[in-house]
């Protein structure tokens, strides 16, 4: 019996476990928590960190980072929506609009993963330097695109993809899904099969987890390491585009912070810095953990000022807990 109750703590990821010991202590705090609404509330509300921080967890894999991923969000989605107005104004119709926006706005994306993947992979700077400087220029750029404020929009094709679907379609289930949590499961998909089914995929572990062999086996470590960067930009491009249609605007500052966001609910999710280790399996479960204890802070009515503080807090416990229970689960096998 105890070998049993042994072997299902092994197999429980520590993500897990501080998603449940969050959700009862939020129960306790409030009755409004654990209801269905609020639930499928924090599903929707972190379905955009989701598919930005699966971008991270592959550069993650490579031994990276990028803390460029929130500029980038960010920048995509201003001009995204730049795009999309201006062809607006001038007459064209929302359909042609709303494609020339998100064509732009993935493109944005691509750029800006290009350009940090080239420094770190050509140039050989180091990711953490790179994506800094990196994340810079989309902040500024984002700035300037939006004269520091947010650019607003009202294409009826393109808010589609941010709303609730009980807005087109009567039906009680509806009211539970949006466009924002399909993309994010169209984005998980495309990622796994990437990383799963895919030479791509198989070169980003290796490099991971041992680069210099990889290289010498024949695998093109620096085009992969940049296709790498480049497939993180897109993700976020489409993280922004997805959020901006979500409230209906660009704004030039929304994705500050949110780099760290992602790149925490990887390392939440069992990735690490070293060898290659992890997946974007337990990446879900980082950004549940996240979106749980930030939406729990608010139910229960903590004041705003103390929330960053908290969560903060929560992460680094939840990590310093992912650390002690690999231990042990190493030191069990």
């Amino acid at each position: 019996m105890k070998s049993k109750i042994s072997s299902f703590l092994m197999k429980v990821p520590s993500a897990a476990w501080v998603i449940l010991v969050m959700m009862i202590i939020c129960t306790v705090a409030s009755d409004k928590y654990l209801t269905l609404d609020n639930i499928v509330n924090i599903i929707q509300q972190n379905a955009v960190l989701l598919i930005v921080a699966l971008g991270a967890t592959l550069v993650l894999l490579t031994e990276g980072i990028d803390l460029s991923l929130g500029s980038v969000l960010t920048l995509s989605g201003v001009t995204c929506v730049l795009v999309m107005t201006t062809l607006t104004a001038n007459g064209t119709s929302d359909l042609v609009a709303m494609l020339a926006g998100v064509i732009v706005g993935l493109l944005t994306g691509l750029a800006m993963g290009a350009l940090t993947g080239g420094l770190v992979a050509i140039g050989k700077m180091p990711p953490f330097i790179a994506s800094m400087g990196t994340m810079g220029i989309g902040g500024a750029l984002a700035l300037v695109l939006a004269n520091s404020s947010a650019i607003y929009v009202d294409n009826p094709i393109y808010m589609f993809f941010g709303e609730k679907l009980d807005l087109y379609i009567k039906a009680p289930l509806m009211q539970y899904l949006s466009m924002p949590m399909f993309i994010a499961i169209a984005a998980f998909a495309l990622t796994w099969v990437v990383l799963y089914h895919t030479p791509f995929g198989r070169y980003i572990i290796a490099i991971g987890g041992n680069e210099s062999g990889a290289r010498l086996s024949g695998i093109n470590t620096v085009g992969w390491k940049w296709m790498t960067y480049i497939f993180a930009g897109l993700l976020a491009a489409l993280g922004g585009i997805t959020l901006a249609s979500r409230l209906q605007a660009a704004d030039s500052i929304v994705g500050v912070g949110w780099e760290f966001d992602a790149v925490a609910a990887a390392i939440l999710g069992g990735t690490s810095f070293a060898k290659g280790k992890g997946g974007i399996a337990g990446t879900v479960l980082g950004v549940l953990v996240i979106g749980v204890s930030r939406n729990g802070l608010n139910v229960i009515g903590v004041p705003s000022l103390w929330q960053p503080a908290l969560i903060g807090s929560i992460i680094i416990l939840a990590i310093v807990f992912e650390i002690v229970l690999s231990r042990w689960k190493e030191g069990r096998r």
